[in-house]
């Protein structure tokens, strides 16, 4: 972010040596997926190099920071001012769009759907380009010019990515990836709105695997200076995905109601159908856990908002058959 059997090193000498992955881009599922997203303290990388590693992080404890959805770019109310956006990853109302170009990663803008803000990039901002392989590298340049509650707002940045290392990886959890390339991510960007200046930089070390759509785990620096180089923000953690999961794919859809009412005032019961023995989860925009249980008898969920407060409520209830399915519902309490 080594476990090994003993039977590997008792026949090491009859299997072939591990091979450099190439690793293709995986898309989402039709309906996409969703999964919380854990942080601990920073862990420094290893060194870039030719030869395999094996990176071991299961005895990193991490505590739940949120939830992200990705989820079709056509799902948002944002997604109009985002040409040719294909997803939207949802964190806490933070989104992100963006698209596969031609085998490259794009994100064409941002947007904060609790205030509104939308930052569509004049200039789209590439971050990777598959498949990828050991040794590929990558630079983009990157920016807006626009009008922000009536006054110019301007970012321009440049990021780079190389694949700097490859091995097996050990997640927190103690899922083992045998075939696993990191890449070295770093962006700088100036943000420049009414007087304030903002140069922010981050680097990212992330690890790819088969069969997902996005890195699951990461180093994190990131550094936010003024124009005297005084610190406005500093952070460094490692953050990965965990309870990842496939969403309820179209096929499934006719066995799902909405749940209702939506939205909801405090202290009203809102009637949730779902899957007899289905678990469900209650979740705040904070990605704390308001309420959780499993589904019993005739499949009819009522949950009780008394305790809750105004907001938005992310509802989700995971498959008990070992399929792996998610339903994710955002629910607003007012």
């Amino acid at each position: 972010m080594k476990q090994a059997s003993p039977l590997i090193f008792l026949l090491g000498c009859c299997v072939p040596l591990m091979a450099q992955p190439v690793l293709e881009w995986t898309p989402p599922p039709g309906g996409g997926y969703a999964a919380d997203v854990l942080a601990s303290d920073f862990i420094e990388p290893t060194p870039a190099g030719d030869a395999a590693q094996e990176w071991d992080f299961s005895g990193v404890a991490g505590s739940v920071l949120s939830s992200v959805v990705v989820a079709p770019a056509a799902t948002s109310p944002f997604a109009a001012l985002f040409d040719g956006a294909e997803w939207v990853n949802d964190q806490n109302g933070q989104l992100a769009f963006w698209t596969m170009d031609d085998g490259q990663f794009t994100v064409l803008g941002n947007a904060n759907a609790t205030v509104g803000i939308t930052l569509s990039f004049d200039d789209p901002l590439v971050q990777w380009a598959f498949p990828l392989a050991l040794g590929d590298e990558l630079a983009d340049d990157f920016g807006i010019e626009q009008m922000l509650f009536g006054l110019p707002y301007s970012l321009q940045g440049s990021a780079s990515s190389l694949v700097d290392a490859w091995g097996s990886l050990t997640m927190p959890d103690g899922t083992v990836f045998p075939e696993v390339l990191r890449g070295r991510y770093e962006q700088q960007y100036t943000e420049i709105y009414e007087d304030d200046t903002a140069n922010w930089s981050l680097v990212q070390h992330m690890y790819f695997v088969p069969d997902s759509t996005l890195a699951v785990f990461l180093h994190e620096d990131l550094v936010v200076t003024d124009n005297g180089d005084n610190v406005l923000l500093e952070v460094s953690d490692v953050a990965w995905y965990g309870n990842g999961v496939l969403t309820v794919g179209e096929e499934m859809e006719a066995n799902f109601s909405e749940p209702y009412p939506n939205p909801v005032m405090v202290g009203a019961p809102v009637e949730w159908p779902l899957p007899d023995g289905w678990k469900w989860r209650a979740l705040d925009a904070d990605g704390r856990v308001l309420a959780q249980g499993v589904v019993e008898g005739d499949g009819k969920l009522t949950l009780s908002t008394a305790d809750w407060a105004a907001g938005l409520v992310l509802l989700v209830a995971e498959s008990a058959d070992g399929r792996a399915l998610r339903r994710v519902h955002r629910l607003v309490v007012h």
